[in-house]
């Protein structure tokens, strides 16, 4: 069992079993009849029976094969529906998890456990209602433990049901996929198939070939039918939300990871939930009634712009940080700087106002600064200075305004103010400009190409592999220095404690007696 399997149409089954005894062994093959299984229709059981009652097989009328099931209908119902109360509780199961841990509960579900009934479905035809129970518990157990509400609306399960480049989370209705599982599995194997039967000599090179084009038609397709779905769903939602979640089409490389600390791409719960929540549009529901830092009433807007406490500096701060960790696995240290001049030497001079006195302040200008320096970046012997700007495309200013236009605004207005300078000390200049839910500008992605490339070159790497490493732990960084704005504390240090000395620096302490 699970070792042979031998497909007869006419004659006699026990020449089979005795052609394999002879040439088993000769490919170091034993095959043992007390382990064998035969299969037959009903009116066949006792003849079989009566065939094999020699070597003590077991005959029946349907078994499990191979992750699928040969046999009748009525037994494969029954044998399907074990598996899918069975997966019914291990849906259950990721849902208390979900609820202390949901970004390690989603990571289950949609990388190890919904493939194991996609994979029945490929190989067994016309499931869709046996997994009636499995999308039940989808709908009403897990999203909802996943999102940390009481339940979710069909929009959200729509909405989940998608990819994560269409907006959604990647869990499909098991009732609407199996068909469509069934039918690319058929399209894939189709030259096997035909070999099996008989019809066509089978050839590896013709395999492949149809396989391969068949996987790309299927995807093609599948990606089709998405986008008219997503399109269906957007249409019903009002205009701020399907702003937010048609910009989810971009956003969710943080999704498609594993949690792990050694790779640096856990997040909590609370971090998980907020962007999940915020992806399709929906205010986390714990916020606080006032801002700490400005006393104004604190909503989802508020946020993500009030300036109170440094936390803005802070969500700039995060993403920089990153970016000098990716730029220090493909560089050498000495080729990464921090905040360096825009302007230095004569360009600055050149630049400067005649000194009307001698303690004139600098030039406009003069004192500008990017956030990184790498030597040897987009070419050898050259500098590209690296400006990061993170912003919020749904501040009222830039409500009515397509996102992609506000962040090329953004990169425009950078370049105007530094590339010009940049370039007369042959130097590049990127401007690196991201949204606040992750929403790359074209000049970010191209950096972040160059990176994934560098990083690619240096580790030996598929580039895609790498690639995908890269937008993963910098959406990953976007989420926590946006969580940071909507839970981290504004109030300073200097109002926590109202008992402090008279004075601020070291000359102080001679005024300190133990």
């Amino acid at each position: 069992r699970g070792d042979w399997c031998e497909l007869y149409l006419h004659g006699d089954p026990r020449i089979y079993y005795d052609m394999l005894q002879v040439k088993g062994p000769k490919r170091k093959y034993l095959p043992e009849a007390t382990k064998s299984i035969l299969i037959v229709r009903p009116n066949n059981v006792a003849a079989a029976k009566k065939a094999f009652a020699h070597l003590d097989c077991t005959v029946v009328t349907g078994s499990r094969y191979l992750g699928g099931f040969i046999g009748e209908a009525l037994e494969q119902d029954t044998w399907v529906r074990g598996k899918t109360i069975n997966w019914v509780a291990a849906i259950r199961e990721l849902s208390k998890v979900a609820e202390h841990f949901p970004q390690a509960a989603y990571a289950g579900l949609s990388k190890s456990l919904q493939h194991e009934w996609q994979f029945l479905q490929r190989v067994t035809k016309g499931l869709s209602n046996e997994f009636r129970d499995v999308e039940e518990a989808l709908h009403h157990d897990f999203l909802p433990a996943l999102f940390g509400e009481e339940q979710v609306d069909d929009a959200i399960r729509q909405l989940s049901s998608l990819p994560v480049k269409k907006a959604g989370l990647a869990i499909p209705n098991p009732m609407t996929t199996a068909e469509s599982n069934w039918t690319s599995s058929t399209v894939i194997c189709g030259h096997l198939v035909a070999a099996i039967r008989g019809r066509v000599e089978f050839r590896s090179a013709d395999h492949q070939q149809i396989r391969n084009s068949g996987i790309a038609e299927m995807k093609k397709r599948q990606l089709e039918v998405s986008s008219e779905k997503l399109e269906t769903i957007l249409r019903a939602q009002p205009e701020g939300r399907r702003r937010t979640i048609r910009r989810g089409e971009q956003t969710g490389a943080w999704l498609s990871v594993l949690p792990s600390t050694v790779n640096g791409t856990e997040l909590s719960a609370q971090e998980f939930r907020d962007a999940l929540l915020m992806r399709y549009g929906i205010t986390p529901p714990d916020l606080p009634a006032t801002c700490d830092g400005c006393e104004g009433k604190f909503t989802l807007q508020h946020a993500l712009s009030c300036k109170k406490g440094g936390l803005v500096i802070f969500r700039h701060n995060e993403i920089r940080d990153e970016l000098v960790y990716l730029a220090g696995k493909a560089l050498t240290p000495s080729a990464i700087r921090d905040e360096p001049l825009i302007r230095t030497g004569r360009i600055a001079d050149r630049m400067s106002p005649c000194p009307t006195s001698a303690t004139s302040s600098p030039a406009a200008g003069e004192d500008d600064r990017g956030d990184i320096l790498l030597r040897g970046f987009w070419a050898r012997g050259t500098d590209c200075i690296v400006d990061v700007r993170v912003t919020n495309t749904d501040a009222k200013s830039y409500r009515h305004r397509d996102p992609e236009k506000v962040i090329l605004t953004q990169e425009k207005e950078k370049k105007r103010k530094y590339l010009e300078a940049c370039l007369e000390q042959r130097r590049h200049f990127t401007p690196f400009v991201c949204s606040t839910d992750g929403m790359l500008g074209r000049e970010a992605s191209t950096f972040a190409k160059r990176l994934s490339a560098k990083l690619a070159s240096k580790w030996q790497r598929p580039y895609s592999q790498v690639c995908g490493y890269v937008n993963a732990r910098l959406s990953i960084a976007i989420v926590r220095a946006t969580h940071l704005c909507l839970r981290g504390s504004r109030i300073p240090a200097s109002h926590i404690s109202s008992k402090r000395p008279q004075w601020e620096d070291g000359a102080g302490l001679a005024l300190f007696e133990c």
